[in-house]
């Protein structure tokens, strides 16, 4: 479960006359299974000839869901999170940000199958029939040698049991002493009596209820803390030659070396009852691509100390390199790795098979900055695993089983060539240039492409030609195998269709394809690669479908359809002229809050973590901001209890009449809904208008706004009616007073970027039903009056600002009054990282812009000569 100090030593081989049967046994089916059969995914029909998806914290549906992704990637088997009861914490312990809640998968509290973080057991059941229709094996993690640590959350059924649940040893483990590392408790955590054989059989009695379900393999936790029947005599015991025959064909150790203590480890004993973990060889690759240096000497070694290939379970990285940080770019961990140079070596890993290799899955959008992402347990993570580089060296994998492999740098360490036989090679380039090919090679002359990226290759006269870009992989091989073609798509993290709002991004693939083509509604089919994204929704409103249809033809001529149906989803709003909201997708939140305040937190809409919004959707959380009280304030959301929180620092600013919506780590505008149009008159005698038509001509256009300009600036003949005067005022301030406010909202609509919450563009039933409109002409270019800018020698006053170590050069922006009329000033350098401008003192406020206008200040009362600071 955690990783410890990684290196190559020694070898201790110590056999009883049951181990060599065993072992013999072992070797026996390895042989038998050298060469495997494909389906029609390519995939080899046994894990030790294919490759594990570890499905990192993905539910059991989820996992269902993704199956023919999974497949289409080229992976024979998939590896769940532990599927017995473990302990509830934090939160339920669902979230993945933070500190992440990953870790309660390994305390359990009983050995029966399903979880609150991964389903039932009928859902289970219902995942592995769906494998298994693929082709595709099951391998559970199960945690063997402990429970949780507070024995109070453990079911009787298992700290009751006869003989002694626990060996009930505490303290720390000292490596270098085998007694401890198999008696003592690990970090905490309960650590079981597996010498009693009571609790031996409840835990294969647990394995072989997982097999009847469906599972067809195991992965075991910890696997070198649970003693081996040849260990000093004082605590051997027979946990393993029981727990293993529970009628599963693989099964694999967490057997993590230990270089500086080999034979307390005794990773060659354990290979003697299962496969076993050569997580030295993870570090090699690690090292490797931190250095660039893709050394064929060493990536040709697996460290594995006298452990024959066929019985290795290797990997660039696993959940425990991942999730138990460290130092950044300490091959100890990978965190810190980015997808690309993932993606270099496991090509370096696959292509060489002859090892069992798992591709752990890391969260969704995920970075090497935040490792979470925004991920939450039971959801799939990113889509890395099915990169088209990760899923042409996948398929190459298979299709090279029993091949002979020759590993050789091109020119130097950077460019590594992985050969299999005569059928094929893998170019790894992890320079940061592109490479000119031009080597000797066993492939047959002729043209190839690369299966990854589409690149030309060619051999002649046994010399291999072509160009491999930097930092990419080619995968260039003959594959006589007619595979079935498919097309699929990736939308949140599903092969599905859905809702959305605004627009959605979809990823299509498509494998097994000599062409593919994507249809969206009745639009002309459109030519698309492997692992293209387009984008759905711009042109469409709100509540209208469209259906994403795919097709791919197959090298024979076997055309794959598929068709996926997406909705654009109307934004929920919440009524009222200043909102705010918060996108709760990537935090789950419980409950939401709004902490609202301004003048240094004098004033505030509640103490602190704030005012309870209030739920929209799913994920959409809302909170009106009382703007009599706070014509502009910072916002900051946080959770129930304001432990977590967003807020782009002091807080995102929030203006008199604005709407705005915290989403995907941005403060933007948030649109309520697709602009409607109103350009005729409404057939209700005249009683109907729609607010925003200032001029009472039935039409909601350009020209109201021009009248509202004309009027405010005093141009003669643009006076509205006492109707326009209510139709005018479409930012509901109370006050039935027309603003430079409401010609800019009508602007935003026209422009469909309004703000969510005003009366632009509905309607307005007349009750006076006045008899007489005064029609208002269209003003022209030339009547137009222009507002002054440059401020005038006289009546003006002087303020400063001091932008600290901000970028950019600030802007001054003056007001009348709250919001109404404004003016942009660009200031002057006065001192240091002061600034000044001059402006004219009919202005009473001021807000400041730095950062290149990107962040802004509160807004200020003005006093000549004050000095104003972030």
């Amino acid at each position: 479960m955690k990783l410890k100090t990684t290196s190559v030593l020694l070898v201790l081989v110590m056999l009883l006359s049951c181990v060599v049967t065993a072992h013999t046994t072992a070797k026996a089916v390895d042989a038998a299974k050298s060469k495997t059969s494909v389906n029609q995914y390519g995939l080899p029909d046994n894990v030790e000839g294919g490759l594990i998806l570890h499905c990192f914290c993905w539910n059991f549906n989820t996992i269902k869901n993704n199956m023919s992704k999974i497949a289409e990637a080229g992976y024979t088997a998939v590896q769940t999170s532990p599927i017995n009861r473990v302990l509830v914490g934090e939160n339920g312990g669902m979230q993945l940000s933070g500190n992440g809640k990953w870790y309660y998968h390994y305390q359990p509290t009983a050995y029966t199958i399903g979880n609150y973080q991964l389903g039932t057991e009928s859902e289970f059941k219902a995942m592995c029939q769906t494998a298994h229709s693929y082709g595709i094996k099951v391998i559970v993690d199960v945690v063997a040698n402990h429970t949780t640590g507070d024995p109070n959350n453990v079911d009787n059924s298992v700290k009751n049991i006869s003989g002694g649940a626990y060996h009930n040893n505490y303290g720390g483990i000292d490596y270098s002493n085998r007694y401890e590392v198999t008696q003592r408790d690990l970090q905490g955590l309960k650590d079981l009596n597996t010498q009693n054989s009571n609790v031996a059989n409840m835990i294969k009695s647990y394995l072989v209820s997982c097999v009847a379900d469906g599972a067809d393999g195991f992965r075991y936790d910890a696997a070198k803390h649970i003693e081996l029947p040849d260990d000093d005599s004082s605590f051997s015991g027979n946990f393993w030659p029981t727990v293993l025959n529970n009628g599963s064909s693989f099964q694999y150790g967490e057997i993590l070396q230990d270089g500086s203590n080999p034979h307390t480890a005794r990773f060659s004993a354990y290979a003697d009852y299962m496969h076993v973990t050569a997580s030295s060889y993870g570090y090699i690759l690690r090292e490797s691509i931190k250095n660039n240096s893709l050394n064929a000497a060493k990536l040709s070694n697996h460290a594995s100390e006298g452990v024959s290939d066929n019985r290795l379970v290797t990997w660039v990285e696993s959940h425990d390199t991942y999730c138990n940080g460290g130092n950044s770019n300490d091959p100890e961990t990978s965190f810190w790795i980015d997808n690309q140079k993932i993606r270099l070596a496991w090509a370096a890993l696959v292509a060489q098979g002859g090892t069992t290799s798992l591709f752990f899955n890391r969260p969704a959008n995920s970075s090497t900055s935040n490792i979470w992402g925004s991920n939450r347990i039971g959801n799939a993570g990113d889509d890395n695993y099915r990169n088209s580089e990760v899923s042409a060296v996948n398929h190459f994998h298979n299709a090279m089983e029993g091949e002979s492999k020759t590993i050789n740098n091109i020119d130097d360490n950077s460019v590594v060539m992985i050969s299999r036989g005569s059928k094929g090679v893998v170019i790894i380039n992890a320079s940061n240039s592109d490479k000119s090919i031009n080597t000797p090679t066993a492939l047959a002359s002729g043209s190839y492409t690369d299966e990854a990226h589409g690149a030309k290759f060619n051999v002649s006269g046994n010399v291999l030609t072509g160009t491999v870009k930097a930092g990419q992989i080619a995968v260039i091989y003959t594959d006589t195998t007619v595979k079935t073609p498919f097309v699929s798509i990736s939308f949140n993290g599903n092969n599905a269709g859905g809702e959305f709002y605004d627009t959605a991004s979809v990823t299509l693939y498509a494998m097994n394809t000599t062409s593919a083509a994507y249809k969206l509604g009745s639009a002309n089919a459109v030519n698309y690669t492997n692992g293209q994204t387009i984008t759905i929704g711009s042109n469409m409103s709100e509540g209208q479908s469209v259906t994403l249809a795919l097709s791919g033809t197959g090298s024979d001529g076997t055309v794959a359809n598929a068709s996926y149906t997406f909705t654009k989803k109307s934004r929920p709003v919440l009524s009222g002229n200043t909102v705010v909201y918060y996108d709760n997708s990537s935090t789950n939140w419980s409950s939401v809050k709004a902490y609202v305040y301004r003048d240094g937190g004098n004033t505030k809409n509640a103490d602190w973590p704030g005012a309870a919004m209030t739920k929209l959707d799913d994920n959409i959380w809302g909170y009106v901001v009382d703007d009599t009280k706070f014509p502009d304030a910072y916002v900051i959301f946080a959770n129930e209890s304001g432990t977590a929180q967003h807020n782009g620092g002091a807080g995102d600013v929030i203006r008199k009449g604005e709407c705005k919506i915290y989403t995907n780590g941005q403060w933007q505008d948030y649109i309520k809904s697709s602009t409607p149009t109103v350009s005729t008159a409404p057939s209700t005698s005249g009683k109907v208008y729609y607010y925003g038509d200032i001029n009472c001509d039935n039409k909601v256009n350009i020209n109201d706004v021009t009248f509202i300009q004309f009027m405010l600036v005093g141009i003669s003949g643009y006076t509205p009616t006492q109707l326009g005067s209510i139709l005018g005022d479409v930012t509901i301030d109370s006050r039935t007073k027309i603003r430079i406010g409401d010609a800019n909202y009508i602007q935003q609509r026209l422009a469909g970027i309004a703000a969510a919450d005003n009366r632009t563009l509905t309607e307005y039933i007349d009750t006076t039903q006045p008899t007489a409109q005064t029609q208002q002409t269209t003003p022209t270019q030339a009547t137009q009056a222009t507002q002054q800018t440059t401020p005038t020698q006289s009546s003006q006053v002087t303020i400063y600002f001091d932008q600290g170590d901000a970028s950019g050069t600030p802007v001054a922006r003056c007001f009348v009054s709250n919001y109404d009329q404004h003016t942009d000033y660009t200031m002057q350098k006065y001192n240091g990282s002061i600034y000044k401008v001059s402006v004219p003192n009919t202005f009473k406020k001021v807000e400041f812009r730095y950062n290149n206008n990107s962040q802004w200040t509160q807004q200020r009362e003005i006093h000549d000569g004050e000095t104003y600071s972030r």
